[in-house]
């Protein structure tokens, strides 16, 4: 039987139907929210426009839906239903903390990793934020595709970690290959992050990469 593959012109709702919403990218997602586009502009271009505003997608956690309806083609309603969707997000997030309770060791931290990221199969970045007693607040993804320097930047991180008030951060990566072994990059990523938060006096715990049934601690392989 043969894989149908997406294409371009494939459209959200057909395109999620066929391999999950989880196969759509963020613009994609925004638009199947917003529904239709209006005669100035296709449902793409708004959507395209608000990202665009708001540049990093979590930062979309903040707009209220007077924001929203601000832009041309999203009405009273589409804002509405955009602002419930990331309410329910951040509320999922919330509950997933609560659920994990306290960090006692990066080993617990790294297999409830392992079963978030299993049957992932592309990379995710993700941020868990813990408060003073190592209690989680949240967790958030920040990047999803291939890890490179100049998309996962500190800024992301610690602009959680600020909105949280959160003491200090863990973040991980899965390998979908199934090799935990870090790369350059990650090492590399893994300074910069250690050193931003030394500098705002926010800890990163570690850095875990996650494989098929085991990981890497690149705390444990680097003095910091």
């Amino acid at each position: 039987m043969t894989m149908i593959e997406p294409t371009v012109t494939m459209l959200p709702r057909e395109k999620a139907s066929l391999y999950g919403v989880g196969a759509l990218t963020d613009r994609e997602l925004l638009a199947l929210l917003i529904g239709s586009g209006s005669k100035q502009r296709s449902v793409f271009q708004i959507a395209e426009s608000v990202i665009q505003q708001y540049q990093f997608l979590p930062s979309l956690q903040q707009a209220s839906v007077a924001d929203l309806s601000q832009h041309s083609g999203i009405g009273p309603a589409r804002a509405l239903l955009i602002a419930a969707s990331i309410e329910l997000g951040r509320r999922c997030t919330h509950q997933l903390g609560q659920r994990f309770g306290t960090i006692n060791s990066v080993t617990e931290a790294a297999h409830f990793l392992m079963d978030y990221f299993a049957g992932v199969t592309q990379e995710e970045f993700v941020a868990i934020y813990l408060d003073a007693k190592n209690a989680v607040i949240a967790q958030d993804v920040l990047f999803k595709g291939t890890l490179t320097a100049s998309i996962a930047h500190p800024r992301e991180v610690f602009a959680g970690a600020l909105r949280y008030a959160a003491a200090s951060v863990l973040v991980a990566h899965n390998h979908p290959s199934g090799d935990p072994d870090p790369s350059e990059q990650d090492r590399l990523l893994t300074e910069r992050l250690v050193s931003a938060g030394q500098v705002i006096g926010i800890a990163v715990i570690d850095h875990l990469i996650i494989g098929r049934e085991e990981f890497v601690s690149i705390r444990s392989e680097t003095p910091w």
